[in-house]
């Protein structure tokens, strides 16, 4: 096990390839954070950063680079903040910035979800105002054109899973709140027109993959961790699911477990393993060999990066 504390908070958030992206704040501002990881080590970090408050959400491998996606120029604050602009960039394999593309929809944005094609990417995140919060789904081109951006919602609270590609299409899946919370899929065709939408379960899902041409998500309900596919599901008490993925013979689940960080494996609705990490804890970011998440150390919020090989 790993730790690396490269300010005040040091928070990893996506994996693509052998890139983490997340935020750190070096007690002024928060700036985006880029580590390559070569096993439980970090072999270079690069932080991009500019007005205000910038932060790293999600990231895509490239054959030639990566896409990452965030949010910035806003201000943070324990409920959310206020003024952040949706943020898509393009870097190069030396993690430096070709384009950028900075995106205003109600007022609060951000990108937390990017699904690459051959001719750009789709991507999704949440937009909020003092009415509510939404999601928002758009395709860009590999030059950072932005060819279409839909919205969706607003509802009373809303919180975006991530994206998953079926049968060629992009879903959309996120949780909202109306009466009651409830996860949705919303599929789109490849010219942004919403083709569907389906309720696919109650409760909260923090994440979201695809595996055997079916959505997975991840999440919980009430203060249990729960998993769940079209016709199964696996819980744990007093635990949350924070990351997806899919493995040969079956799915990595990265969460909290009773206060530990920890990393289960699961096929078929049951519990295969599970595996202790950290104290004080959880898993943001899940690889078939390793985990990363954060913990709380002497007063600041570190990040922890811990091989997962049984």
């Amino acid at each position: 096990m790993k730790t690396y504390s490269l300010g005040v908070e040091t928070v990893p958030v996506a994996l693509a390839g052998d890139l983490i992206i997340g935020s750190v704040h070096d007690g002024k501002a928060y700036k985006i954070m880029l580590t390559r990881l070569d096993g439980e080590e970090v072999k270079a970090v690069k932080f991009i950063s500019g007005e205000n408050d910038w932060e790293g959400h999600s990231a895509a491998k490239l054959k030639d680079g990566y896409l990452i996606g965030g949010a910035v120029e806003g201000r943070a604050t324990p409920d959310g903040g206020a003024g952040w602009k949706g943020y898509v960039a393009r870097l190069d394999g030396n993690l430096e910035v070709l384009w950028e593309k900075k995106l205003e929809i109600l007022g609060n944005e951000c990108v937390y979800s990017i699904l690459p094609t051959r001719d750009g990417a789709f991507i999704a995140g949440e937009t909020a105002n003092g009415r509510g919060k939404g999601f928002f789904m758009g395709k860009i081109t590999g030059d950072g054109e932005l060819l279409w951006l839909r919205t969706l919602g607003p509802w009373g609270d809303a919180v975006i899973s991530g994206l998953v590609e079926l049968d060629g299409k992009p879903v959309l899946t996120g949780s909202l709140k109306e009466e009651r919370w409830k996860v949705k899929a919303f599929e789109f065709a490849e010219n942004g027109e919403l083709i569907e939408e389906r309720e696919l379960a109650d409760g909260i899902a923090l994440t979201a993959a695809e595996m055997g041409g079916e959505i997975i998500l991840g999440g919980y309900k009430g203060s249990d961790l729960r998993v769940w596919g079209r016709d199964w599901e696996v819980s744990l008490q007093n635990s949350s699911a924070t990351s997806l993925l899919p493995v040969e013979n079956g799915l990595l689940v990265g969460g909290e477990v009773e206060g530990k960080a920890a990393v289960v494996k699961a096929k078929n609705g049951e519990i295969l393993w599970k595996k202790e990490l950290w104290e004080r804890g959880w898993v943001e970011v899940l690889g078939e060999e390793v985990a990363a998440g954060v913990k709380e150390d002497e007063g600041k919020t570190v990040m922890v990066v811990e091989s997962i090989k049984k």
